[in-house]
C-alpha cells in the first residue's frame, strides 16, 4: 500500500513537472512569435517610409526638370518702320513675326492689306471699334490699332487650327508656351507698365475702353525678373521688368495668341 502511494505521488510530481515545462515552453514560443511580429511591423514601416521618401525625391526631381528659370527663343525680328513702313502697324508686324517663327513666310504689308479695317471716326461721330478691325490709317496715321479678335481671324487664314487664342488665360499659360518653344503675340502698351491714359469711345457696337498708348509685341522669353520681347519698333529680345509687364498686359485685357 505504501509503495502504491509513493508511486502515485511520484507520478503526480512528474505530471506537475511536465506541465510546468510545457507552460514555459509555450511562453517562450509566444514571446518569439511576438518579437517576430514586431520585427515584421518595423520592417514594413521602414519599407513604407523609404518608399514615401523615394516618391518625394522623384517628385522633387520632376519639379526641377519642369521648372525652367530662364528661356529665350530666337524668333525673327521685323521692324514696322522699315520700308514700306506701317506707322501704326505693330499688331500685324508682331503677327508676321509669329507666323515667320513658325515657318510661314509672310510680310507685315501682306498682312496689313488683309486685316479688316474700320474708320477712326464715322460720319455720325461714332468711333471705330478695335474689336472689329484696325481703326484708322495704319500706314501713316491717324490711327489707333486692332485687338486680338481680327488678328486671330487673320492668323487662322494662314495657319488654321494651329493658331490658339489664349486671351483671358493667366500669364502662366504664356510662360508654359515659351517653355515649349512657342513665342506669343500679345497686346501691351508703349510704356510696358501700367498706365492711366484710358478713355471711352462710343462705337457702332457700344462703348469701348481704349488708349492711344496701345502696342503689340511678340514675347520671346522670360527669367525670374524679366520678360523678353521682339518689339516691332526694332529691338530683338528686348528686356523688360516682368512684374510691370504682366500688370500692363492684364490692364490691356490679357490678349494673347500662340501657334502650336
Amino acid at each position: 500500500m505504501k509503495q502504491a502511494s509513493r508511486f502515485i505521488l511520484s507520478l503526480l510530481l512528474l505530471i506537475s513537472l511536465l506541465l510546468v515545462l510545457n507552460y514555459y515552453h509555450h511562453s517562450d514560443l509566444n514571446k518569439k512569435k511576438s518579437d517576430n511580429v514586431e520585427a515584421d511591423v518595423k520592417t514594413s514601416e521602414k519599407k513604407e517610409k523609404n518608399h514615401a521618401n523615394a516618391n518625394v525625391k522623384a517628385q522633387q526631381s520632376t519639379s526641377k526638370q519642369t521648372t525652367i528659370e530662364k528661356k529665350i527663343l530666337d524668333a525673327p525680328l521685323i521692324n514696322q518702320m522699315s520700308s514700306p513702313r506701317l506707322y501704326n502697324g505693330c499688331e500685324v508686324t508682331s503677327l508676321a513675326m509669329l507666323l515667320n517663327a513658325n515657318g510661314i513666310k509672310v510680310t507685315k504689308n501682306e498682312l496689313a492689306n488683309q486685316i479688316k479695317r474700320v474708320p477712326l471716326t464715322y460720319d455720325n461721330g461714332l468711333h471705330g471699334n478695335p474689336n472689329v478691325g484696325f481703326v484708322g490709317n495704319m500706314e501713316n496715321g491717324p490711327g489707333l490699332g486692332v485687338n486680338h479678335g481680327p488678328i486671330y481671324d487673320l492668323a487662322k487664314k494662314y495657319a488654321g487650327n494651329k493658331v490658339k487664342d489664349i486671351t483671358n488665360h493667366s500669364f502662366d499659360e504664356i510662360i508654359k508656351n515659351i517653355q515649349a518653344g512657342h513665342p506669343v503675340w500679345v497686346i501691351i502698351n508703349t510704356k510696358f507698365q501700367p498706365i492711366s491714359n484710358f478713355t471711352e469711345w462710343n462705337t457702332p457696337q457700344g462703348k469701348v475702353r481704349i488708349t492711344y498708348s496701345c502696342h503689340s509685341v511678340l514675347i520671346t522669353g522670360y527669367d525670374k525678373q524679366h520678360i523678353y520681347v521682339n518689339d516691332p519698333y526694332g529691338t530683338k529680345n528686348k528686356q523688360l521688368d516682368r512684374d510691370q509687364f504682366i500688370k500692363a498686359w492684364e490692364q490691356m485685357g490679357k490678349q494673347a495668341i500662340v501657334m502650336k
